[in-house]
């Protein structure tokens, strides 16, 4: 089973001329990771709440920072015009890849913490503002943002409240607790989207003009990523840190959550290189809605309507700001006589 998944990846990272890819238009190896990325992206609120309820958030995102590190690796040493990418390596571009990975750490260990206390569809939502903070990172960069894409971010963000404030006023049944659970889950996963942004805008600069593999950058930011991890358990237990205690609860159906999501980290990557960022925001969103088709199948009764409205203006925002990038200004060349 194992060999399979790293045979499929390494097929998916075997590089692709950028001519080649544009003559022939999307090709049928991009049109399987994008349906890929909208499934695991769909599947995996379900997938955590199934298989690994009770384990810990550092646990899992520990276990997903190996997983990809090993995957990675494995895919890259699989096909021969990959490995060059694994022998330039150095410790220079593992250490700048240190900044990333501890805000991408961070993200993780908060979208963790935060999916155990909302349900699918809000979860989904709500980790939809990464939109928002990656703009405003990239902006900080020098990225410039269209109208459309403005009105589309303000767009996901009334959304976000609208959902939380229905997922709120639809809960009273669970009490205080149940709802100062939702605030603290819905918190995190908010603060988890602007670090997703910070670390998104980081890897784009770091990549830019470069000819990095995708892959490889993955792969220096989980080898990074996983003492980062360790190193924030160790502040937070303090003296009383055991590595067996992060590790508490769990079991080894918990590898299911914890592959899928490794395989989905490597897939955004690999669909932005081959596809473009455009065909990531799609898969991203499709992933949303069938998160609430899937809920509402699994619930048997329709979704609540804030879910149907957010999920609506956060589908027609994705799509703007997918679809109407800034223009160029070009500038007219003065005659002189």
């Amino acid at each position: 089973m194992f060999g399979r998944v790293v045979a499929a990846l390494a097929r998916a990272m075997a590089p692709t001329r950028v001519a080649d890819a544009r003559r022939r238009g999307p090709h049928a190896r991009g049109v399987a990771l994008f349906v890929a990325l909208a499934l695991q992206y769909a599947s995996q609120p379900f997938l955590r709440a199934r298989y690994a309820a009770n384990a810990r958030a550092s646990a899992l995102v520990l276990s997903v920072e190996i997983a990809k590190a090993t995957l990675c690796a494995c895919a890259l040493l699989r096909r021969r015009e990959t490995r060059g990418a694994l022998r330039r390596a150095s410790a220079r571009s593992l250490l700048a890849s240190g900044a990333p990975a501890a805000v991408y750490a961070a993200q993780n260990v908060l979208l963790q913490r935060g999916a155990r206390a909302l349900d699918g569809v809000t979860f989904n939502c709500l980790n939809q503002t990464k939109l928002a903070s990656a703009a405003a990172f990239l902006w900080l960069g020098g990225a410039r943002q269209s109208r459309a894409q403005c009105l589309a971010l303000v767009g996901t963000l009334a959304a976000a409240v609208n959902l939380f404030g229905g997922e709120t006023a639809a809960g009273g049944g669970g009490g205080a607790a149940s709802a100062a659970a939702r605030a603290a889950g819905a918190t995190s996963v908010l603060v988890a989207s602007a670090l997703s942004g910070l670390s998104g805008a980081m890897c784009q600069f770091a990549l830019q003009g470069s000819e990095k593999l995708p892959a490889m950058m993955t792969l220096e930011m989980a080898i990074t990523g996983v003492p980062m991890v360790l190193l924030a358990e160790r502040v937070a237990a303090g003296d009383e840190f055991r590595l067996s205690a992060v590790y508490e609860s769990w079991t080894a159906w918990a590898l299911v959550p914890v592959l899928s999501s490794a395989i989905g980290g490597i897939l955004v990557g690999e669909i932005t290189k081959r596809l473009g960022s455009i065909a990531k925001g799609f898969a991203v969103t499709c992933g949303l809605v069938l998160t609430g088709v899937f809920q509402s199948v699994f619930a048997g009764a329709a979704p609540p309507r804030a879910h149907v409205v957010s999920l609506i203006v956060i589908v027609i925002s994705t799509w703007v700001h997918t679809a109407f990038p800034p223009v160029e200004k070009r500038k007219k060349k003065r005659k002189t006589g």
